[in-house]
């Protein structure tokens, strides 16, 4: 009798170990673009502070952290650890991505935007303007492409799990600085056809992500609208992106879990009492749940 009672509380606890509830998160952090890599057009920002500011909190709340930062992160690396760290993700985990970066609108060739321009991350790599047969846009992430690895995480995660998504970059800003604000984005965009980039105003901050039984739930946070600036902020003389550093404090009050509706509230909550966000600057929000 007592043997089965063992036998069966073993079952038990090795049911629970192989159920339980992973948490990852892959970083990525750029902060020196001026060098040969990107042919001297970007301006630097300060997109490693944001994750060497999220790195321990994360980490404290039980992240395994997957940091891809300045100089590793090219186009090619950024896909190349994603597509792996992918690869590692089960069901029920936690993920949480973040990208610190230069983002920039990219003339959009298959019709799939409104406005003709599609959005991309700036890896350490890309240059800001089209030269054809010297720098065609390969190293640019778009969305589109991103778009395709989130899927396939949301379908390695399952239902029962939860997937956070952080863009804490611009399309549609301007790369100078002025009055000690560093931006990041540009107003340039890159085209094929010598078309200029427009913004076009966008009213929306919050959107509806489809979902499906067999994907996780997923929650977007962009650091601005696309017809805006995101502009850092600077805290005891240091600068973040506005969005990572009250990410921080949001988590600093309660630790990531699946209750993406509490993070989201608490990260609100940041921006609104903290004191510490831009002004004429919005938080998009995009879920499915």
């Amino acid at each position: 009798m007592i043997r089965n009672i063992l036998i069966i509380s073993l079952l038990c606890l090795v049911s629970v170990v192989a159920f339980a509830r992973r948490k990852r998160a892959f970083l990525v952090g750029i902060s020196h673009y001026d060098t040969a890599l990107t042919g001297y057009q970007w301006n630097n920002i300060n997109g490693v502070e944001d994750v060497k500011l999220l790195s321990p909190i994360l980490k404290g709340q039980g992240f395994l952290i997957t940091p891809v930062l300045d100089d590793k992160a090219t186009y090619r690396n950024i896909t190349t650890q994603l597509t792996f760290f992918i690869n590692k993700t089960k069901k029920g985990d936690i993920v949480y991505l973040h990208f610190s970066a230069h983002g920039q609108p990219v003339e959009d060739i298959d019709g799939d935007e409104e406005d003709g321009w599609d959005e991309a991350i700036v890896p350490i790599d890309a240059y800001k303007l089209y030269k054809k047969g010297f720098y065609e846009g390969k190293s640019h992430l778009l969305d589109d492409q991103l778009n395709k690895y989130i899927k396939k995480l949301r379908e390695k995660i399952g239902p029962t799990g939860y997937l956070y998504v952080v863009i804490d970059a611009c399309h549609a800003g301007t790369s100078s600085r002025a009055n000690d604000e560093t931006i990041r984005g540009t107003k340039v965009g890159f085209t094929y056809n010598n078309k200029v980039f427009k913004p076009s105003p966008h009213r929306k901050s919050q959107y509806k992500i489809e979902t499906a039984p067999k994907l996780a739930n997923v929650l977007f946070l962009e650091a601005c609208r696309p017809d805006q600036v995101n502009t850092e902020i600077k805290v005891k003389g240091k600068c973040y992106g506005p969005l990572s550093y009250n990410i921080a404090q949001a988590l600093k009050t309660k630790p990531l879990s699946a209750n993406a509706k509490e993070f989201l509230n608490n990260v609100k909550a940041s921006i609104v009492n903290g004191g510490y966000w831009p002004n004429n600057q919005n938080l998009v929000v995009e879920t499915s749940s």
